[in-house]
């Protein structure tokens, strides 16, 4: 049974973060989206339900912001009153961190070998 987790925000961060987490670690499932607001969100985004923040989430699913940093706070205390305990915020060195193993992940299975650009020798 996989690992059911929660991810803040619906649009484009969001589905990014789901295809990292879900690619990486085949373990772990979204539960759904969640949102402050659905008047911009449809009921479901790849596959997945997308919900408003509020009573009956699940207290056990840990919850990543994948929104911008900037709500980041604001989002984690509406979390928190909803008895929330386990958030995420996926920073700008979190989601560089899980983008590099996502390519290096694709390009390993195509036989590729994965460099940072600063790994390059200097000419």
């Amino acid at each position: 049974m996989k690992k059911q987790v929660y991810i803040v925000g619906a649009h484009s961060r969001g589905r990014t973060l789901k295809a990292y987490l879900e690619y990486l670690y085949p373990d772990i499932g979204v539960e759904a989206f969640l949102v402050d607001d659905m008047s911009e969100n449809q009921e479901m985004v790849d596959g997945v339900p997308v919900i408003e923040i509020g009573e009956g989430l699940r207290k056990d699913c840990p919850v990543y912001l994948g929104t911008r940093g900037i709500y980041h706070a604001k989002l984690s205390d509406r979390l928190r009153a909803f008895g929330m305990e386990h958030i995420i915020p996926v920073t700008v060195e979190l989601d560089r961190r899980l983008r590099n193993a996502y390519v290096r992940k694709c390009l390993e299975e195509e036989g590729r070998k994965f460099t940072m650009i600063n790994d390059l020798p200097a000419e």
